[in-house]
């Protein structure tokens, strides 16, 4: 593995086609049971999902018309990553066809350290602007087959097909230190971030796509409790 290893513990296309294109003109390369998790984790991953997925933008909405209307409905107004309700389409359709042909696919969820902090010192614009910059690495960080999402709050979600632990722990490294070397300026404030990531992949960690995600964010959970700025896997 390439990248500092220390903080491990175990030519793009328009986002907006990625989805719309016809899911068969993918390429895909041929080729247990339900593991036990902690209620806990996956009583949080309804949660989130329910939660993020009330949210709307109905005012923006009700005034769009035609193919704005479907990006909208697609991507996050903040940060223009896709929002969590294609996040959790896509991710279950990844599964399906990872499961189909035998293939590998992680995810990989992602917070920045401090962010209610940030918000709460310098505001909830500048805070954003983090948010925007943030996004900005993501989407120079992955393949064109890759989904980056905002998945809740200062939460991000990045579904890497065709790519086992290993490959999405090379991934999770390159973002951890773009994001820490990333430097971002907004009124007249200088700020750099630090992220903690956590990812997990299936067959090898779990099967559906609630486990995956449980999964994911007990990772991500356990990277910010050793101090953040690192990568962690469970």
């Amino acid at each position: 593995m390439t990248g500092r290893t220390d903080h491990i513990c175990s030519g793009r296309t328009c986002m907006f086609c990625r989805v719309l294109d016809n899911p068969q003109r993918m390429k895909v390369m041929p080729g247990g049971g339900r593991s036990q998790l902690d209620e806990q984790a996956l009583s949080r991953v309804k949660e989130l999902e329910s939660r993020s997925l009330l949210q709307n933008t109905q005012s923006t909405l009700t005034t769009a018309k035609g193919e704005e209307l479907e990006r909208l409905a697609l991507l996050d107004s903040l940060t223009e990553l896709y929002n969590s309700r294609t996040f959790l389409k896509e991710l279950k359709d990844e599964l399906k066809r990872a499961k189909r042909y035998k293939r590998p696919v992680s995810l990989v969820m992602m917070a920045i350290d401090g962010y209610k902090e940030i918000s709460r010192q310098y505001g909830a614009l500048t805070a954003d602007a983090v948010l925007k910059v943030i996004a900005n690495v993501l989407r120079e960080s992955v393949r064109d087959v890759d989904i980056p999402s905002r998945y809740s709050g200062d939460e991000f979600a990045i579904v890497l097909p065709e790519t086992n632990a290993a490959g999405a722990a090379v991934v999770a490294e390159r973002i951890r230190q773009r994001v820490g070397t990333q430097a971002i300026t907004h009124n007249w404030n200088n700020l750099k971030v630090t992220a903690s990531i956590g990812l997990a992949s299936f067959p090898a960690h779990a099967r559906e796509h609630d486990e995956l995600v449980a999964r994911a964010i007990q990772a991500l959970e356990l990277a910010v409790q050793r101090g953040g700025d690192r990568v962690c896997t469970v």
